[in-house]
């Protein structure tokens, strides 16, 4: 069943007014996690879908029903970017209602997500407390529920574009998928995986991780979602071609990729906490002095997000951190002909988005002007499908 909420939402003197319909999961056509669509009150009637990644944040639930009321909720009790978008700009919005589960990191796409491998999650249940343990049965759910996310969102999708129909308003063949930090590595992965369906891809503080569309890089393979030695039959030309947004704070040191390190104690030993995380001991070049496993490798202190060796490639081939990966990715990117374009923006990771001069906020005047400029270059190339079945 439909649920349909009327939702309105202001900040900063800007208004969004609309309705948002929760749409069920339907394993039978191809999803097991059911999506959101945010219908804007004045809402174009031939226009594009805007696909927003789901993304609930820090709330990380242990249980998958929560989960999943979680990512239900989040797409009507608080206006997310996606949203902001299409109510500025008059087009509807998908969000896949993807459950963030501790220890299986869904939203953001990375490898044991696309393989559907549970086992980090299963050796993280082993060491919870008693009252935070799920069970085998549970665990199995979680397993089955997100299994191959890619295939689910492309159905997803389709799904989508049949209920906007029924309720008045057409849309292009291909989406526009967006997303911030874990839900804009979701976004570019999508991409990568179903460039098809992908008018044009946006991406905010991804700390540098974008996908490389390459095989190996320094003699080392580059599987996914570092690279694509194991994604078959990859179009690279289709994921070159499609205009891509990446933009980061100046100050956005949030990172996925980060290792365990020697921490900065006080006099008595305490340790220094600065925003809320251990201050790390630097060495003479600036660098983190990491905590080596007994072999002597980097240990991952998000073990949900990569593992030794990915990190490993990383550190030794991307860079350090946010800042140098992401310059990294546009020297890449640029060097391999892949449409894309890479801002900067005064603040960190949770400010970037909140700059402004009184009501012009520049990060996202900046997305809006780059979906409007995607969406004039389909009409004047003629590959507007929507507007072109109603002219």
């Amino acid at each position: 069943m439909i649920e349909q909420k009327e939702i309105k939402f202001e900040k900063d003197g800007m208004i969004i007014e609309g309705v948002t319909y929760i749409v069920p999961s339907n394993p039978k056509s191809g999803y097991n996690c059911g999506y959101s669509i945010f219908v804007p009150k004045n809402c174009e009637k031939n226009t594009t879908l805007l696909m927003h990644s789901c993304n609930t944040g820090n709330n990380v639930p242990v249980h998958l029903e929560e989960a999943n009321d979680i990512a239900k909720k989040s797409t009507y009790e608080r206006p997310n970017p996606g949203i902001w978008f299409g109510s500025d700009l008059n087009m509807p919005v998908l969000i896949p209602l993807i459950p963030r589960i501790r220890g299986y990191y869904t939203q953001s796409l990375r490898r044991q997500v696309f393989k559907n491998d549970i086992s980090a999650l299963i050796e993280e249940n082993a060491k919870r407390s008693d009252e935070l343990k799920i069970s085998t049965s549970e665990i199995k759910q979680i397993q089955e529920q997100c299994k191959d996310l890619p295939s689910q969102v492309a159905n997803i999708i389709k799904s989508a574009k049949t209920f906007l129909k029924s309720i008045g308003i057409n849309v292009d063949d291909k989406v526009i998928a967006e997303g911030y930090s874990a839900g804009s590595q979701f976004a570019n992965y999508f991409t990568a995986l179903h460039p098809e369906l992908v008018k044009a891809c946006i991406c905010g503080g991804n700390s540098g991780l974008g996908i490389l569309p390459l095989k190996e890089l320094g003699n080392q393979e580059l599987q996914y979602p570092l690279g694509i030695a194991d994604i078959p039959n990859f179009d690279y030309d289709a994921f070159c071609q499609i205009p891509q947004l990446y933009y980061i704070g100046t100050e956005d040191y949030n990172d996925p990729a980060m290792i365990e390190y020697e921490c900065q104690t006080d006099s008595d030993g305490r340790y220094i906490i600065e925003h809320g995380s251990r201050v790390p001991i630097m060495d003479e070049n600036g660098n983190v002095i990491p905590i080596l496993d007994r072999n002597g490798k980097i240990q991952p202190r998000y073990k949900e997000s990569y593992s030794q060796e990915e990190i490993e490639i990383i550190y030794n081939y991307l860079g350090k951190n946010p800042q140098v990966r992401f310059a990294n990715q546009e020297r890449i990117y640029s060097s391999l002909g892949i449409n894309a374009s890479f801002q900067r923006f005064p603040g960190d990771h949770n400010t970037v988005t909140q700059n402004h001069d009184g009501t012009y906020i520049f990060t996202n005047e900046c997305i809006k002007d780059f979906i409007r400029s995607v969406i004039v270059q389909e009409k004047e190339l003629g590959n507007d499908t929507a507007t072109n079945h109603h002219m």
